[in-house]
C-alpha cells in the first residue's frame, strides 16, 4: 500500500530559477522524470544531442508569454523503492511543495524527505545568491549572495474527512476518560486468538462459570476437550490464569482463591481457619484452576474483540492508528461500529459477531443514514444472510441515485475476519491512487499521462511483475456499476 508525506516551503520560483533549480537537484542524484524526458523528445526531433538546452529555453518562453502556463509545473523523481514529487505554485495558491510516495517497507520514508527538502532548499539559496535582491513574488528576498531563505518547511497534516472528525467527536465523547490506557497493547495482540471460535466458545463458558465457585470449572468447549496447546495460548497472551481454588471439605462450599500454590502453602502455614467448619486451612481441599483474566471479559463483551481485532488488521496494512476510530454501541447484540480515514475518505465498518440479519442490516443502515461515507464495509464473524444482502445492495443504489453527479457508494460484504485484509487492501489502493493523482494533477499536462496513475502503476509492477491483469481487473470493477461487492 501506498503513504504520502509532503512539505511545503511559502515561497514562489519563477521560471528561469525552476529550471536551474531542477539542475541542480540532478547534479545532487535527483533525476527529473519529466525534464528528462522532455530533453529526450527534444533530442529526438532535433536528430543529435546539440541545441536540446536551446529548443528548452525557447519553447519555455513562449509557453510563459503566449500561452500565461508556467512551462516547469514541477517534477517527479523515481528512486528504488519510493519516488519524489517537487510542485511550484504561484502568489495565490501553495508555494512549494515536496513530497514522497513510499511503500510500508520503504525505510525511514521521513528521513528521505526531509533530506530531500534540503537538497530543494540548498539549491534556492544558491539560484538566490546568483541573483541578490531579486524577489519571489511574496515579500521574501533574498539580500545578498548565498542568504539564507527566511522561511522554513512545513508538515502538511493528513486530510480528514468531515464525517470522519465527527464521528471521533462522537466516540471520544462516549469513551470514559483513559478507557484505552496501556491495555490497548495487549488487547492487539490478544484479540487474533479470537477468531478461532473453539477459543471463543470455550472462553465464553469458561466466563460464565466463573460466576459460581461453588463448582468445578470443566475445560471443555462443547462436546470436544480443549488442547493444552490452546490453553498454553491463552495463557501466554493474558487470557487466561491460573489460580488455587480452597473449599470447604465438609460444607463443600467455595471459600476463596489465592493466586500461586505459594500463596496457598503461606496461608497453611499460619492459623487460619475454616470459616464453615472451623478447621485449619491447610487440612482444606484446595485445586489449581483455570480463570479468565479481566481482559477476557473486557473484549468479550459486546464484541470488543472483533473491533480490536478489526483495527489491528487495518494497523498492519499501513493506516496509522490514529485514523482509526472506534465508538462504542448500546445495542449489546455483540456489533461494533468502527471508522477509518484513508487520504481523507472515511470507511464506516459495521461488524458484527455473528451473523448479519435482515433486522441487523436495517440497523445498520439506520446507522449509515446519518453519517456521511462513500464506503461502507460489513464483517460478520459467520454468514450475511441473503434477505439482508439485497437489503444493503438496494440500499447501495438509492444512495447512489440520490448523489446525483456524486461519488457512488461503494458497498463491501465480507465473510469471516480471515478476508478482512484480502478484500480491503485494493479498496484503500484504489483511494491511495486517488489521491496521488490529486496531489499530482499539475504535471498530468507536463507528462502526457496521469501523473498519479503512472506512479502507482510503477509500485505495482516493481512489487509484483504480473500485476497489470490484476490493474486492469480492480479498474473494471471501479467502474461497474453503482455498488462494489467483494
Amino acid at each position: 500500500m501506498l503513504f504520502v508525506e509532503s512539505k511545503s516551503l511559502d515561497h514562489v520560483v519563477d521560471g528561469a530559477t525552476r529550471t536551474s533549480l531542477l539542475e541542480s537537484l540532478q547534479e545532487q542524484g535527483f533525476m527529473p522524470l519529466i525534464r528528462s524526458a522532455r530533453l529526450h523528445l527534444y533530442e529526438v526531433a532535433l536528430m543529435s544531442g546539440e541545441h536540446t538546452r536551446e529548443m528548452e529555453s525557447a519553447l519555455a518562453e513562449r509557453a510563459e508569454t503566449e500561452a500565461e502556463a508556467p512551462y516547469v509545473r514541477g517534477d517527479l523523481f523515481c528512486v528504488e523503492d519510493y519516488a519524489h514529487f517537487l510542485l511550484f505554485g504561484d502568489e495565490v495558491s501553495e508555494g512549494v511543495r515536496a513530497g514522497i510516495i513510499y511503500e510500508g517497507e520503504t525505510p525511514e520514508p521521513l528521513e528521505k524527505l526531509d533530506a530531500f527538502c534540503r537538497s530543494i532548499r540548498a539549491a534556492l539559496e544558491t539560484a538566490h545568491g546568483a541573483r541578490p535582491g531579486a524577489g519571489n513574488g511574496t515579500g521574501i528576498t533574498a539580500a545578498a549572495a548565498g542568504a539564507p531563505l527566511t522561511v522554513e518547511w512545513k508538515r502538511r497534516e493528513a486530510r480528514m474527512s468531515d464525517s470522519f472528525q465527527r464521528f471521533a467527536g462522537a466516540a471520544e465523547s462516549a469513551m470514559p476518560a483513559g478507557a484505552r490506557g496501556e491495555m490497548v497493547e495487549g488487547w492487539l495482540r490478544s484479540s487474533g486468538m479470537l477468531e478461532d471460535s473453539q477459543a471463543r466458545t470455550f472462553l465464553r463458558r469458561l466466563s460464565e462459570a466463573h460466576h459460581n465457585e461453588g463448582r468445578p470449572l470443566t475445560l471443555q468447549a462443547g462436546d470436544e476437550k480443549v488442547p493444552d496447546t490452546l490453553l498454553n495460548r491463552l495463557a501466554e497472551v493474558g487470557l487466561l490464569k491460573r489460580e488455587i481454588l480452597v473449599s470447604c471439605r465438609k460444607a463443600g462450599r467455595a471459600l476463596f482463591r489465592l493466586p500461586s500454590p505459594d500463596a496457598f502453602s503461606i496461608l497453611s502455614g499460619s492459623n487460619a481457619i475454616c470459616s464453615e467448619c472451623g478447621a485449619a486451612i491447610a487440612d482444606e481441599k484446595a485445586e489449581e484452576i483455570t480463570v479468565p483474566t479481566s481482559l477476557t471479559a473486557t473484549l468479550l463483551q459486546d464484541g470488543a474483540w472483533l473491533g480490536t481485532h478489526l483495527r489491528s488488521i487495518i494497523s498492519n496494512l499501513g493506516v496509522p492508528e490514529k485514523q482509526i476510530v472506534a465508538r462504542p454501541t448500546t445495542s449489546g447484540d455483540g456489533e461494533v461500529r468502527l471508522m477509518v480515514n484513508v487520504c481523507g475518505e472515511a470507511f464506516l465498518f459495521l461488524l458484527h459477531d455473528g451473523d448479519w440479519t435482515i433486522t441487523q442490516a436495517r440497523r445498520a443502515l439506520d446507522e449509515h443514514a446519518n453519517i456521511e461515507s462513500v464506503h461502507l464495509v460489513l464483517v460478520a464473524t459467520g454468514k450475511i444472510q441473503e434477505d439482508a444482502r439485497q437489503r444493503l445492495r438496494e440500499h447501495a443504489r438509492r444512495r447512489t441515485q440520490q448523489q446525483q453527479g456524486g461519488r457512488e457508494l461503494e458497498l463491501l460484504l465480507i465473510e469471516g475476519m480471515d478476508s478482512v485484509a484480502a478484500e480491503l487492501q485494493p479498496a484503500f489502493e484504489r483511494v491511495i491512487a486517488r489521491f496521488v493523482s490529486e496531489e499530482l494533477w499539475e504535471l498530468d499536462t507536463s507528462l502526457g499521462v496521469s501523473a498519479g496513475q503512472l506512479i502507482a502503476t510503477r509500485f505495482r509492477l516493481l512489487r509484483n511483475p504480473g500485476a497489470l491483469r490484476d490493474l486492469a481487473a480492480s479498474a473494471a470493477a471501479s467502474m461497474s456499476g453503482s455498488s462494489h461487492e467483494f
